[in-house]
């Protein structure tokens, strides 16, 4: 039996106004779950139904929808590995092909957008001569500059065209770098990339009646559209985007603005088709995309899968806790009941910390209700499942109990002690730590079996990865409960051992530990923090050390040093900074220039060389290298994707490096450093 695949399904309907009427429904005879997309099979399906159109010369009008919930969400990426330059150009020059029969049909066509709508999905209906969206399709967007590709089957070259230039330029470069942000069906009708927005309810009828008129002269629909209305300064700001957001590591954005600037400027359509193919030739095989299409299926496919998670039934939560309601906690109190929805119980020593929490927790749902996002009834009944509290009695009854107070070990371990008076031993205890040992937090208790670690990256709402830490002799129910949780949670949960700092602040102390490095050399900051970005990270190692808190990075050092003093040594340079009291490294308030403080403190080794970008970039790279083949040698995590996922989910790693490890392989670091591939064929998570 050969895999299942998108099927082009020719109906009709016979419409006592307009004539014959054909309905071509893209269907992969699977759930919504598993959307429409297009591989060859797909393409040749289309070009059998177009062959069959061809013999029914009664047709005056072709509707275009797709399965339930879902139009088409584009091409099918599992083609793309591997895939070579002639390979892509080929692939580009199918799809122009038979797309473009799809365009020339002889009698008035229109896409009814009945669902998600991406990419060569949105391409598709672009090639119809009318468009309406479902005001219940979860979204349409062109997502392929995100994994360091473009839109292939014409998308570069009609959007401009028919939605105009700053239209396409937000759809195709801007949306798919501003973390891969999609348009809501509203949006997509107001940029013109629909022309009619219709009701869920009375959508594909609506559709159908709108077609019937179109093809009788009843009603028609005209555009008028400049495609260089606003160019230049769409243009300008698109690739100063784009150089903020990936610094030149991938030629993707900037390849697409080209395109929409040839087409925007009257560029011929054939020609622009095959400059098309000719971008997807150059860009589908390099490093970038084929990192990206690996990256992709860790984040929508693998992690969703938790094959870390144990086979045992998680425990049936009817009651939750924070410990620590400060602004973590906040945070984590504010997830789990707009999450979970059950009876929290927020518990504080400090009644004013116990207020602010209140705020931020109630704040947080009136934000949801101004966006119409839930209805003020919903708010208020969330409100009042929340106990604010200073006495432990009152958490009595939980089922999952997360701690989030300071980093301090004997505080940490008199919670879970107190805790452990006032719940039953099937209840679960997680830690939020970033670093401290969790087995070490759960060695006085009575039942150690019971406590993992939970922790969660700042901002909690904002960032999805949740590091579920795995100490020795916790129970598996335990660790399936966390899994579930992070599931509901909507959280990325990712596995690793009960090792210091765990996976991404250890990785990032060793890998920022190398721009301290820097400095002794006589690297200016800012350089420094340049030549790091010009990996395509979102921000520079310093800048990262003001955003996580110089005192809050200092102490994972510490850790770090105390348990590896062989590769993390505490430069005197950063604990004089660490220690200045000040915000950061830089001074925002004064354009972002370092803090005159801050650099009467850094000392430059006597005789010292400054080194180049790419010697930087080099040293950061080697040293992570290092620090990855140690994380697997010594069982931190199961396996290579394990870290990838990790820092792409927690770090902001992008798509088109992998991760990390996938790019230590490509470039040959870690086979110079470590002495072998980090990713292996084998998923040893999965194993």
């Amino acid at each position: 039996m050969t895999d299942a695949y998108t099927q082009f399904k020719l109906t009709y309907d016979a419409s006592p106004t307009a004539g014959r009427l054909a309905v071509l429904t893209m269907d992969n005879g699977q759930d919504y779950k598993k959307p429409n997309t297009f591989g060859a099979q797909a393409l040749g399906s289309l070009s059998d139904a177009l062959d069959e159109l061809a013999t029914q010369t009664d047709v005056k009008g072709l509707l275009l929808t797709g399965k339930h919930f879902i139009f088409a969400v584009g091409a099918d990426l599992t083609q793309f590995t591997g895939m070579d330059a002639e390979g892509a150009r080929a692939g580009g020059r199918g799809g122009h092909e038979v797309f473009a029969r799809l365009m020339d049909l002889p009698f008035p066509t229109l896409a009814a957008i009945n669902g998600a709508c991406m990419g060569g999905g949105l391409e598709i209906a672009l090639h119809c001569d009318y468009r309406t969206v479902s005001t219940g399709a979860a979204a349409v967007a062109f997502p392929e500059v995100f994994l360091s590709i473009l839109p292939g089957w014409g998308g570069t070259q009609l959007a401009p065209r028919i939605a105009g230039a700053q239209n396409a330029v937000d759809a195709i470069v801007v949306n798919a770098l501003n973390n891969n942000k999609v348009m809501k069906p509203r949006e997509a009708f107001e940029r013109g990339f629909a022309d009619r927005l219709i009701d869920s309810a009375v959508f594909l009828d609506e559709s159908l009646a709108l077609l019937e008129r179109l093809v009788t002269g009843d009603e028609t629909i005209a555009r008028e559209v400049d495609p260089t209305a606003g160019l230049d300064e769409a243009l300008a700001n698109a690739r100063a985007f784009a150089d903020a957001k990936v610094h030149g590591a991938t030629r993707a954005p900037y390849l697409a603005l080209e395109l929409i600037e040839f087409a925007a400027r009257g560029g011929d359509l054939a020609e622009g088709r095959e400059r098309e193919a000719d971008a997807l030739a150059e860009l589908l095989p390099a490093d970038q995309a084929q990192a990206s299409v690996y990256a992709f299926d860790l984040v929508q496919s693998r992690a969703k899968k938790q094959p870390w998670r144990p086979d045992a039934q998680p425990r049936r939560l009817g009651k939750v806790a924070v410990v620590g309601a400060g602004l973590m906690g906040a945070q984590l109190g504010s997830l789990h009941l707009q999450r979970l929805e059950l009876p929290l119980v927020m518990k504080d020593i400090d009644e004013g910390v116990l207020g602010r929490c209140r705020e931020h927790i109630e704040g947080e749902l009136d934000k949801l209700v101004a966006k119409g996002r839930i209805k003020p009834g919903k708010a208020e009944f969330l409100k009042g499942l929340v106990t604010y509290t200073t006495s432990y009695e009152d958490v009595r009854g939980a089922d999952w109990v997360i701690e989030a107070v300071l980093e301090r070990m004997d505080l940490k371990q008199a919670i879970f002690a107190d805790l452990e008076e006032v719940l039953d031993e099937g209840a679960i205890l997680a830690t939020n730590t970033s670093s401290l040992s969790v087995g070490e937090m759960a060695s006085k208790l009575a039942h150690p079996e019971r406590v993992l670690g939970f922790h969660f990256f700042n901002p909690v709402a904002i960032l999805p990865l949740v590091e579920v830490i795995r100490p020795e002799g916790v129970a598996d129910e335990a660790m399936a409960t966390a899994f579930d949780v992070a599931k509901k949670l909507k959280k990325t949960g990712v596995q690793c051992a009960d090792r210091p700092a765990f996976i991404v602040n250890r990785l990032l102390s060793r890998f920022n530990g190398t721009a301290v490095q820097a400095l002794r050399r006589g690297n200016d900051f800012k350089q420094i923090d340049e030549a790091i970005k010009g990996l395509g990270l979102p921000m520079g190692p310093f800048e990262l050390f003001g955003l996580v808190g110089l005192k809050v990075a200092f102490h994972t050092a510490e850790t770090l040093a105390e348990a590896y003093p062989d590769r993390f040594v505490i430069d005197d340079n950063f604990a004089a900074i660490a220690n200045s009291d000040l915000p950061g490294v830089y001074d925002w308030s004064a354009g972002g220039e370092v803090y005159a403080q801050v650099r009467e403190l850094v000392e430059v080794d006597e005789g010292a060389t400054p080194l180049t970008d790419d010697e930087i970039r080099r040293m950061a790279l080697e040293a992570a290298a290092d620090e990855c083949g140690r994380m697997l040698d010594d069982g931190t995590v199961a396996d290579a994707r394990d870290i990838d996922t990790g820092m792409i989910m927690g770090a902001g790693f992008p798509f088109f490096m992998g991760g990390l490890c996938k790019h230590l392989d490509q470039t040959g670091i870690s086979q110079a450093v470590v002495g072998r591939t980090l990713i292996t064929a084998e998923d040893h998570a999965q194993s």
